[in-house]
């Protein structure tokens, strides 16, 4: 007999003589709780050697009554009839079949008295972190406006799909530095790598600002303004969810409405001072344009580190020692090795929830990198492109905070697939067919920005739903740093479409945009299934 198998035989004879001393069930004395026991070593085994008809019998769904007490020769049956060969099968059931965002766990009174689900010290962080991303997703909804001016002026000589690389590198280095500040933030907290963030972000800026040649903007604004980007994401994202639970939803999306508050004015701001001349400097709008960008942006991100704190904190175990090796060892192994959290993608609703992220955010970051030039190309003036973009971004407040309010009564998943299918809707009829004026443009821009909000605003929130809390940041962080190679060469995949700039090749890129969109939902639809199935229900 092996080691484990007389571990488990203990422990059947511990529970079994326990179950022994309680009163019959007779008397009337006994309650449920001492009547009803649970078989704990099921929980804690480091092997599956255990067998079938052990899990049948002591199914922690499943409780024994003191009169049903197996007998010790039925346990020695059960332990020596099973082979080996069960053992990644009986783990592995054991290990999908917990679902800690389930409707159940959610209602339970320990999770509603772990998270304040407001108060002054939630709600100003939530505000903190509306701040930070005023100036991080601001920038990200105004790529039009930039990609527009510097096609037009600062690289009039490259093409677009050189052009759009530019952009797909800053998507990159964004989502892929995501995942340190993701893994920092679940252990240390959020003042260090926002501060961090910060200075890079803003740096980039004012160094993107004196840009003039390809390879000053890839350093500067692709490479710089990326990794700053990435590094403050995480930790805005993930901070409102240590205060809420079932309000999450409302919280994520009321946070994240600064990307398209400052998506709606920043294309009006650079528009005003991108035509600012100066006669001995052709480059004097852009310069400052930039310029007032970096510096609102420093005042923004320096309200957020001064609000926002977060509330749980992880107990880290100290080092053995203080040496560099061990330090040095325990960065690589902690953030490096642990940060990307591949065991978490045989979870089938994680998988799924990541690819439909992957294909909306290539459908967005398609769409509106290449959505000024767009309307340029179809007779729409310069000034009109840019408040085409800003229609996106406001329509886009109500986009983000409209779906995320319902989602907390209806379902975070459902309402994300809905907004999905209905962007590619407004893609395939609207766009598709009537894009093709000033005033239908107007129109579309209104409906795709309200529709393309979830993405900003829900599609983290699902990835939290089937995370735990005190993982979330790393799952996070993880999701977005597939998502960094795909955006990787989705804007240069779209540059490539376009080509010509012919209106056959912009019908393809619409197509494109479409179908991505459409591919995400129906991810999420089968993220979806794996949680609950196809039941009518809240998820």
């Amino acid at each position: 007999m092996t080691a484990l198998e007389k571990n488990i035989r203990q422990d059947i004879e511990m529970q079994t003589n326990d179950s022994a001393k309680l009163p019959s069930s007779s008397t009337g004395t006994s309650s449920s709780k001492n009547t009803k026991t649970r078989i704990p070593f099921l929980r804690s085994l480091s092997s599956p050697k255990s067998t079938t008809m052990l899990i049948d019998y002591f199914s922690p769904k499943k409780s024994v009554d003191s009169a049903s007490i197996l007998k010790k020769d039925d346990i020695e049956s059960a332990i020596y009839n099973v082979s080996d060969s069960d053992v990644t099968d009986v783990e592995h059931d054991l290990a999908s079949s917990y679902n800690p965002y389930d409707k159940k766990d959610e209602e339970t009174p320990e999770e509603d008295l772990s998270f304040p689900e407001g108060g002054k010290q939630a709600w100003i962080a939530v505000f903190g972190c509306f701040c930070g991303f005023v100036a991080c997703f601001g920038l990200l909804n105004s790529l039009g406006a930039i990609e527009t001016q510097i096609q037009k002026y600062q690289l009039a000589d490259e093409s677009s799909s050189t052009i759009g690389w530019i952009f797909s590198l800053q998507l990159f280095f964004t989502y892929t530095s995501c995942i340190l500040s993701g893994t920092y933030f679940d252990r240390n907290g959020f003042k260090v790598p926002v501060i961090i963030g910060t200075v890079l972000h803003v740096g980039g800026l004012f160094g993107a600002a004196n840009s003039t040649k390809l390879w000053h903007f890839i350093l500067s604004f692709a490479i710089c303004v990326g990794i700053g980007n990435g590094i403050l994401m995480s930790p805005l994202v993930s901070a409102p969810c240590h205060y809420f639970n079932k309000r999450r939803g409302l919280a994520t999306s009321l946070s994240t409405v600064g990307g398209s508050i400052g998506g709606a004015i920043y294309p009006i701001i650079l528009r005003e001072l991108f035509n600012k001349t100066h006669p001995n400097d052709p480059n004097y709008g852009y310069c400052w344009g930039v310029r007032t960008l970096a510096f609102m942006d420093l005042f923004l991100l320096s309200i957020s580190i001064l609000l926002v704190k977060e509330r749980l904190k992880p107990t880290i175990p100290p080092l053995p020692d203080k040496t560099f090796k061990t330090k040095f060892d325990n960065f690589v192994q902690v953030y490096l090795k642990n940060s990307f959290d591949i065991f978490a993608f045989k979870d089938m609703r994680y998988l799924f929830c990541v690819l439909g992220t992957v294909m909306g955010e290539v459908s967005i970051c398609s769409s509106i990198t290449y959505w000024g030039t767009y309307s340029i190309s179809k007779g729409v003036s310069e000034n009109n492109a840019y408040i085409i973009i800003m229609l996106i971004n406001v329509s886009g407040i109500l986009g983000r905070w409209i779906p995320g309010y319902f989602s907390d009564y209806v379902g975070r998943f459902n309402v994300a697939i809905l907004t999905l299918f209905l962007l590619s809707l407004v893609e395939f009829v609207a766009w598709l067919p009537f894009g093709t004026n000033l005033n239908n443009m107007y129109g579309i821009s209104v409906l795709y920005g309200f529709f393309s909000g979830s993405i900003f605003s829900l599609l983290p929130v699902c990835c939290g739903q089937i995370s735990k809390t005190e993982e979330f940041g790393k799952r996070y962080a993880t999701m977005y740093f597939v998502v960094a190679f795909a955006t990787l060469v989705s804007v240069p995949i779209s540059g490539a479409i376009i080509g010509g700039e012919s209106s056959h090749e912009y019908q393809h890129y619409i197509i494109w945009c479409g179908i991505t969109a459409f591919a995400s939902g129906c991810c999420f639809i089968v993220s979806r299934y794996f949680s609950v199935g196809f039941k009518l229900v809240k998820f």
